[in-house]
């Protein structure tokens, strides 16, 4: 879906190609407001625009996406190289997407965070060695796990409960294979059902027993629906049914701010991660690539983040975004305290009442829990071949 944008006259415009977890009306307005640039988003979900983001990089000049799909996107030559010379606040990001750690503790998680594909390297692979080149800019991210009743918190506390015959019919998964097959690996490991060697890097016998076990947990009717874009998710939810399943923080706000519910459970196994960024076209002109890097030091600058956490999403320097936030909304999204007042989304629309405490507590507390980030496996597409035929797509 594009939005139709405001023309600007005179002033550049920006092509923006990704999903709806960062492509929001609240984000292009202010951006078009402080830079004097003309927005125009294109929001797919998000297996459509890693497409596009492959094959049609004259169709796009910033491409919006997440970390593990550079292991698709790069080798494409859709995306240019970013200089960190032009990124004005780059020393203000934080050491997870840089290292992968969290203040020098042990790396977090296995395979997919950023840092392993952030730095250009000399051969023109991706890889951790710093040097004056990036593949993506490091922006939002989060710990995920699956949304469940807000009243039934306390008794949803494993990943094991997505395949829980109590909750048979009443589960939601995504369809992105990335995605949704680290969900439902996660689940089968705490049930002890499936036990790969590596949950982030399946190997072909795994995937065949992989999708075995799921077609039969399909034809059983477990899954209530497949979902490819989080709205279709947020339209099954409707808080008459209980229904517990895979959902990201932006699609729990959203269904809070509707009135339902619904809070992300916090299982004892840990979280899957995921890191977003923004990477810029290899078509661009002088002029829309100037344009291209105001855009990226512009989310770096507080506004973007400050909106982006009213989603529900974290923020690779999130101190420039606490200057944009009250001080009972700092404490919460990132310390993890109980709300001060009323904590409203990004369109201003209450969805956590005083008192209420973020699921997982503070942002090192659940980022340090990530124990698998989304990734590309090496075998993604007899993954994505079988994953799609278990679950009759």
């Amino acid at each position: 879906m594009a939005i139709a944008p405001n023309v600007l006259k005179g002033k550049p415009s920006l092509r923006v190609l990704g999903t709806s977890v960062t492509l929001i009306e609240p984000i292009r307005k202010q951006a078009e407001k402080d830079l004097g640039i003309n927005l125009d988003f294109t929001i797919l979900d998000g297996t459509e625009a890693q497409r596009r983001g492959a094959l049609r990089p004259e169709s796009f000049d910033v491409y919006d996406q997440w970390f593990h799909d550079l292991d698709l996107i790069w080798p494409a030559g859709s995306i240019g190289a970013i200089d960190i010379n032009r990124i004005n606040n780059w020393e203000q990001i934080n050491a997870l997407p840089k290292t992968g750690r969290l203040n020098g503790n042990a790396r977090s998680g296995l395979h997919g965070d950023p840092s392993k594909r952030l730095y250009v390297q000399l051969d023109g692979s991706l890889g951790r060695a710093p040097s004056d080149q990036i593949s993506m800019l490091p922006t939002v991210h989060n710990a995920d796990s699956f949304v469940v009743p807000e009243n039934m918190a306390d008794e949803v506390t494993s990943w094991a409960c997505l395949l829980d015959a109590k909750w048979a019919g009443r589960v939601v998964l995504q369809r992105d294979a990335a995605i949704g097959c680290l969900d439902i690996l996660l689940a089968l490991s705490a049930t002890r059902e499936f036990l790969a060697a590596d949950i982030g890097n399946l190997e072909l016998e795994e995937i065949d027993d992989l999708a075995r076990i799921l077609r039969s947990y399909r034809t059983q009717g477990h899954f209530k629906s497949i979902w490819t874009d989080e709205i279709d998710a947020i339209e099954v939810i409707d808080g008459n049914t209980p229904v517990i399943g895979s959902m990201w923080w932006s699609g729990l706000i959203a269904l809070r701010a509707k009135g339902i519910p619904v809070t992300m459970a916090t299982p004892a196994e840990g979280y899957r991660g995921w890191f977003g960024g923004i990477a810029l076209s290899n078509r661009l002109d002088e002029r829309t690539l100037d344009a291209a890097y105001e855009y990226l030091n512009w989310w770096l600058d507080g506004p973007a983040g400050a909106l982006a956490t009213r989603n529900g999403a974290y923020m690779s320097n999130p101190l420039a975004s606490r200057a944009y936030l009250s001080e009972a909304e700092w404490d919460f999204w990132y310390e993890g305290k109980p709300a001060r007042e009323l904590i409203r989304n990004t369109f201003g629309v209450p969805v956590f009442k005083v008192g209420d405490v973020r699921a997982g507590g503070a942002y090192e507390e659940r980022m340090s829990k990530v124990i698998v980030w989304d990734t590309i496996m090496d075998e993604h597409n007899y993954l994505v071949r079988h994953w799609d035929y278990a679950l009759g797509l």
